[in-house]
C-alpha cells in the first residue's frame, strides 16, 4: 500500500511539472510565435502529454551515467527521423513566417517525444511475460 501512496505522488509529480512546462510552452508560443489560441493550446497539450510520460518513464529509460553501456541504434535513429522532420520538413524554403514555422517545428518535436513515450507505455502495459525486456534484439 506505501509504495502505491509513493507511485502516486510521483506520478502527480510528473504531471505537475508536466503541466506547468506545456502550459509555459502554450503561452510562449501564443505570446512570442504565433498568436493563434489553437495552436498554443495544442502546444500546452502535447507537451503537456510527452514531459509527464518522459517523467513517468524515468526509471525505466536511464540517462547519463545510469544507461547501459553500448548504443541503442532505436534512439538515434528515432532522434533522426524526428528531427528531419521538424527541421526539413517544416524547412526554411517554405512559405512560412518565422514564428510560425518555429511553432510547427516545436510541434513535430512535441508530438515525436509524445509518440516515443506512448510506445514505451504500450511496452510497459504489456503483461511481464510478454515484455521484451531480456530479449537479445537482432541475434540468431
Amino acid at each position: 500500500m506505501r509504495q502505491h501512496i509513493e507511485t502516486s505522488g510521483m506520478q502527480r509529480r510528473s504531471w505537475a511539472v508536466g503541466g506547468c512546462l506545456g502550459l509555459a510552452i502554450g503561452c510562449a508560443t501564443y505570446g512570442w510565435l504565433v498568436a493563434d489560441a489553437a495552436l498554443a493550446a495544442t502546444l500546452a497539450g502535447v507537451y503537456t502529454v510527452a514531459i509527464g510520460l518522459t517523467l513517468e518513464h524515468r526509471s525505466v529509460v536511464p540517462l547519463g551515467s545510469e544507461r547501459a553501456a553500448g548504443y541503442d541504434p532505436w534512439s538515434g535513429a528515432w532522434a533522426v527521423v524526428v528531427s528531419l522532420a521538424a527541421l526539413c520538413g517544416v524547412g526554411f524554403w517554405l512559405p512560412l513566417a518565422p514564428g510560425l514555422r518555429l511553432a510547427l517545428q516545436l510541434l513535430v518535436l512535441g508530438v515525436g517525444l509524445a509518440a516515443l513515450q506512448f510506445g514505451i507505455g504500450l511496452v510497459r502495459s504489456l503483461p511481464a511475460d510478454e515484455r521484451p525486456e531480456g530479449e537479445q534484439v537482432g541475434a540468431d
